[in-house]
């Protein structure tokens, strides 16, 4: 007895599979826009952020900016302190006029923003032949957008005041601008046009988060591995690099115009020497602790990252999409270099124009600038979450369409499963304010007063609890100590010499056998036990910080 088949010669059971197939890649482009949604709820769900840059810089920025306090607290936040606070100051404003749960909402549905591209990234690149028939071209660029936000660093930053989602956002965004499909009306727009924008939009996000700059760079190079004349390629990429100058005085122009004339250098505090800045003394404000030690860790880095995660990180983290893509690239360069069908696939055989190669070279550029600026593994979240979409165009280069796109499902399947999101800290939600910083009982009426702030802690989010004629000076901090040619010295020195009120200290309980007596007694002070009074908040790390009277030496 035979099988009952259809008119067309599929049975009903296999007619019956493909139909669940087609309802499911129908549904994928409204899932995928409602991906916002679900990630504002997945953000509640993992717990409110505690995590370092809040406690330290974040919440502080937006505050001192509104209140003017650029000059009056001296280093509060250490170098951070300078940082372009546009991002913060939109933090500042939720924090202090919408509940906490609203605040963890709307950043995690700003994140989840970066899933709408990364799909469209993929519809662009992959070519009907990887992304199946024409009937579902959704289901699998759908599922590389998915598994890339589901990576360790964009889990643990999820919902955070971190930027690192958001700065993804305009590295994606102009992606996706370069990304035309042939025939399409983007394409058809005139040559430099696309550039142009691409550029402008990635140079606004650099301005908001100069730790962009590596993506910033592959963005101007991506029209290097489009097809036509060399020229003309070369015309796009300076088109590109314009409008990304002119994208990065958009969004911080403001705020350079001001670090020139406050420090002489408009990027301060970074490339403080480059610009002859008076403050070079105070250094350049890199944090230089993970890159490689040498030449051989530059080419292999991702081989020793991948299972020495503090190598790149200061929170513990486990995810080998990068260490994933490095050996295919490996791989695919090999084959390349042997074999014409590689190279056929990769020149559009199989893909949407070019567009395969300009990923592969947009990724490979934005590596290499991350690998030389930072290596601090938050910074590389927008390459990170295009490992799977990277792993699909390579696959199928090395293994054809079919293969290549099953190979990809059975390798992010894999990758998802051993993934640990960095774990930055956070708490359970309550209806305390997202910060809630309060001044100890016997302090609240305190006017007038120098605080000095000491221990390398991450306490600046205390500040705008305090009244705000007090002054803070920090002597310590990240990579950073007071010494008696800094010009930040010269300025804390004037304040204090020439203060009549009450000074005071702000320290770490923890810290003080660490540091603090001493930068406070190097300072000319020493700490009066009995006047000390825990300073609290919502978000406070897990040692108290101590608000205490100081006496100076001399008159102990």
């Amino acid at each position: 007895m035979t099988a009952q088949t259809t008119t067309n010669g599929t049975s009903p059971g296999k007619k019956d599979g493909l139909e669940v197939f087609r309802y499911a890649n129908a549904s994928i482009p409204v899932l995928v826009w409602l991906a916002p949604l679900a990630s504002g709820l997945l953000s509640l769900y993992m717990g409110k952020s505690m995590a370092w840059d809040l406690l330290h810089y974040h919440y502080y920025n937006g505050y001192a900016f509104l209140n003017d306090r650029l000059g009056y607290d001296i280093l509060p936040a250490v170098f951070h302190t300078f940082l372009n606070p546009v991002l913060d100051i939109a933090f500042y404003v939720g924090v202090e006029t919408l509940p906490a749960r609203a605040v963890g909402f709307i950043l995690g549905a700003v994140h989840g923003i970066n899933v709408i591209l990364l799909f469209h990234c993929a519809r662009l690149v992959l070519g009907p032949r990887v992304r199946g028939s024409s009937a579902m071209p959704n289901l699998l660029p759908g599922f590389l957008a998915v598994t890339g936000f589901g990576t360790a660093a964009a889990m643990g930053t999820l919902g955070s005041w971190h930027h690192d989602l958001i700065a993804s956002l305009f590295f994606l965004g102009a992606l996706v601008i370069l990304l035309a499909k042939p025939g399409s009306r983007a394409a058809r727009l005139p040559k430099l046009l696309r550039p142009a924008c691409a550029g402008l939009v990635v140079g606004i996000g650099l301005g908001l988060k100069l730790t962009l700059a590596p993506f910033v760079l592959a963005i101007v190079a991506a029209p290097l591995a489009a097809m036509g004349r060399a020229g003309d390629r070369i015309l796009a990429c300076a088109a590109a690099g314009t409008a990304a100058v002119v994208g990065l005085l958009l969004s911080a122009g403001f705020w350079m115009v001001r670090m020139q004339a406050e420090f002489g250098n408009p990027f301060f505090p970074f490339f403080n020497r480059l610009f002859g800045s008076p403050f070079a003394g105070a250094g350049d404000g890199r944090d230089l602790r993970y890159l490689p030690a040498d030449v051989l860790e530059y080419l292999v880095y991702p081989v020793i990252f991948s299972f020495d995660a503090d190598r790149i990180s200061e929170a513990p983290w486990r995810d080998f999409r990068l260490l994933a893509a490095f050996a295919v690239a490996v791989a695919l360069l090999v084959a390349a270099l042997t074999t014409r069908m590689v190279r056929w696939r990769l020149n559009g055989g199989v893909f949407t124009g070019s567009n395969a190669r300009m990923l592969l070279w947009t990724a490979l550029v934005g590596y290499a600038g991350w690998l030389v600026l930072f290596s601090i593994y938050r910074y590389a979240v927008p390459l990170e979450m295009l490992v799977p979409l990277l792993l699909c165009v390579m696959l199928v280069a090395l293994l054809g369409a079919r293969a290549g796109a099953y190979a990809t499902v059975a390798c992010c399947l894999a990758l998802v499963v051993t993934t640990s999101k960095a774990d930055f800290a956070r708490k359970d939600w309550n209806d305390d304010p997202f910060v809630g910083a309060s001044v100890p009982v016997q302090y609240r009426s305190l006017r007038d007063a120098v605080i000095l702030m000491a221990g390398r802690s991450a306490d600046a989010h205390f500040i705008p609890a305090f009244d705000p004629s007090n002054r803070f000076i920090r002597l310590d901090g990240f990579d950073y100590a007071y010494r008696a040619d800094d010009p930040f010295t010269r300025q804390a020195a004037a304040v204090v010499s020439g203060h009549e009120g009450p000074v005071f200290g702000m320290f770490r309980r923890d810290r003080r056998g660490q540091g603090v007596e001493e930068a406070f007694r190097s300072f000319g002070f020493a700490i009066e036990d009995d006047s000390c009074a825990k300073v609290e908040s919502t978000v406070r790390p897990p040692e108290p910080t101590f608000l205490c009277r100081l006496s100076p030496l001399g008159r102990r």
